[in-house]
């Protein structure tokens, strides 16, 4: 009997210091412990790189790892997961990454690669199922995302089946919150992946496939394929997405209060109508793309002819992206916030973290904190876009003000002394949800291990549809059950918006017939609450606590001022009492010895 299904029981670990290629059996048991993806790299992370391990040395770790799920046809099933130690936050950190890389990594024949040392010279990996090479990337270095990709491509004889993920210049340069990205436009964003690639002097990973996918009940995956599709199709939210995409959000969260305005002095953007899903729709998409198996097809190609006769035509932008580097800088012209999004797509870096330290040299630079001099000649007010695309392009090549902020925006806010206009938890910048407009994002911003995250847990949802988003009172309980919900799709390595068409009941019922490991919902909370636990005392080996679960005092003092969240703050204190309770944490957000024994992960710390 196969002991395997949906997955080939294989790790491949590349070493590139001695240039070493090896590949590894991965345990049965370890899928049922941690279902696969984010839960594996966990515990990979926990056992192999530890806590003094620098983040931009060669021994962290790069760790790509699939769901059993990935490469079979139950819908949305594209997603894989990189964990690394971040060089943003000195912390855990992971991200996912949709599209078609993940799948095509299982048809060569493997559930996941661990990249570790530092190459001699630039390089790259080519993986041609079981036919493995290292490959000079000398004249790839310094070449933007596209032309990377295209040029490996090339190389390997121009077959559009080859999936390839790349850094670009901001990966290379080691900024601390560069991009891995798969595609051209589908990233492992946030917390310094990209960085981390840099620092191991590779440029990046091709891989083709042709081995089939195996599962154990064959007539079921096909029953459940069905009847997962046409759920999801005609889910509101499925429906919404085709439609318009991520973008769909903006009528939604301004119209509520709480997208990010001018670094989160506001919660309400007055020209935000000019960014809605319809607008965009109307004014600049030319067409709609999918991930591998997803019958939504939530992304959208744009295109635009800017003022200077230039044609710039992209996958994108999405929600987040049009926030941090729209609203939030006070910008609503869709050629300003396109061509932003173009430079960070080229150089690859996150668009979050980038808005983010821009909108704080802007909110300090219109309080008088820092001068024109102070910025490099800079006027860096609100709606200054030329200020907002130089900035970017400084940042992607490190030079003068850009070079500062690609540390991140707590050091970058410490060494200018504007700490109080930093908008971040452990030095990862917020997300475009502000928590005084849906208490629970505040949790999921504090207590995040890779630092503020929406994805870590998106409540805000749910709250705005129980209508009871400026309580307190049960957002301990929301939020704990959203962690968990977050941490089994990214285990099993679907899409967070498949959610909508497939709840827990149906995850439980295609993991068990892709795998022939039968598990219940009940099974899935409870590996999900061990990864939770297992990330969280990674960071406590770092010396984390409640004191690293903290937001920004704006929203814990200065009430929102207009809009329908008009008055609000966030009583952090009481929401983390009530969570760390829940959750069978101390007071001080420490797992318990007897919570790491019955979770089956005290030996992991000990």
């Amino acid at each position: 009997m196969n002991k395997y299904y949906g997955m080939f029981g294989k790790l491949l670990r590349i070493n590139l210091t001695k240039e070493q290629i090896s590949i590894e059996t991965i345990k049965p048991g370890l899928w049922k412990k941690y279902l696969g993806g984010r839960g594996l790299g966990a515990n990979f992370l926990a056992q192999e790189v530890p806590p003094n391990t620098e983040a931009l040395s060669s021994e962290n770790r790069l760790i790509f790892m699939n769901g059993p799920l990935a490469g079979t046809s139950i819908p949305g099933n594209n997603k894989i997961c990189v964990t690394f130690k971040s060089p943003l936050t000195n912390s855990y950190s992971y991200s996912l990454c949709g599209g078609h890389f993940g799948p095509e990594l299982k048809y060569a024949g493997y559930d996941g690669i661990i990249i570790e040392g530092k190459a001699n010279e630039p390089t790259y990996v080519w993986i041609d199922d079981e036919n493995i090479k290292l490959k000079t990337a000398n004249h790839i270095w310094g070449q933007l995302i596209p032309e990377s990709e295209n040029q490996i491509r090339k190389e390997l004889g121009d077959d559009k089946t080859i999936q390839i993920a790349v850094i670009g210049p901001a990966g290379e340069k080691l900024v601390n919150y560069a991009c891995i990205t798969a595609g051209m436009y589908r990233e492992f964003g946030r917390g310094g992946a990209g960085a981390v690639m840099g620092s191991k002097n590779l440029k990046g990973i091709a891989v083709r496939g042709s081995h089939d996918v195996k599962v154990a009940d064959i007539k079921k995956v096909i029953k459940l394929t069905k009847r997962l599709t046409d759920n999801i199709k005609n889910s509101h939210l499925g429906k919404i997405r085709r439609q318009y995409g991520t973008m769909e959000l903006v009528e939604r969260i301004n119209n509520a209060g709480f997208w990010t305005t001018r670094n989160y002095s506001e919660g309400y953007f007055e020209e935000g109508y000019k960014l809605e899903g319809k607008e965009m729709r109307e004014k600049i998409i030319v067409g709609d793309s999918a991930c591998f198996s997803c019958p939504i097809g939530c992304g959208k190609w744009t295109y635009i002819l800017t003022q200077n006769g230039k044609k710039i035509q992209m996958e994108g932008p999405e929600f987040e992206t049009v926030g941090m580097l729209g609203s939030n800088c006070g910008i609503s012209n869709w050629e300003t916030i396109i061509k932003a999004a173009e430079i960070c797509d080229t150089y690859g870096f996150d668009t979050i973290n980038a808005g983010a330290c821009i909108s704080m040299l802007m909110e300090a630079y219109e309080s008088g904190t820092l001068s024109q001099a102070d910025l490099g000649g800079v006027q860096m007010e609100f709606g200054n876009e030329d200020a907002l695309l130089k900035t970017l392009k400084m940042i992607g090549e490190r030079q003068g003000l850009g070079d500062l902020l690609a540390q991140g925006i707590l050091k970058a806010s410490e060494e200018l002394n504007i700490s109080e206009f930093a908008i971040h938890s452990k030095g990862q910048s917020f997300p475009v949800y502000d928590p005084r407009g849906a208490k629970a994002m505040a949790l999921t911003y504090a207590t995040s291990p890779k630092g503020a995250h929406h994805m870590f847990a998106t409540t805000f949802g749910a709250e705005l549809a129980l209508g009871n988003r400026f309580e307190v009172e049960g957002k301990a309980m929301l939020e704990r059950n959203h962690q968990f919900s977050m941490c089994i799709v990214d285990s099993i390595a679907i899409c967070s918006t498949i959610r909508s068409g497939v709840p827990l009941e149906d995850q439980a019922q295609t993991y068990s017939a892709v795998t022939g490991i039968e598990v219940g919902s009940e099974d899935l909370n409870t590996i999900a609450e061990r990864i939770i636990n297992l990330e969280r005392m990674y960071n406590v080996r770092l010396g984390f606590s409640r004191k690293n679960d903290t937001l920004p005092e704006r929203f814990l003092k200065e009430p929102m001022p207009k809009g329908e969240a008009k008055g609000q703050t966030v009583d952090l204190d009481t929401l983390l009492n009530d969570y760390y309770n829940i959750m069978g944490w101390n007071s001080n957000g420490i797992p318990s010895e007897n919570k790491l024994k019955e979770l089956e992960i005290f030996d992991l710390f000990n």
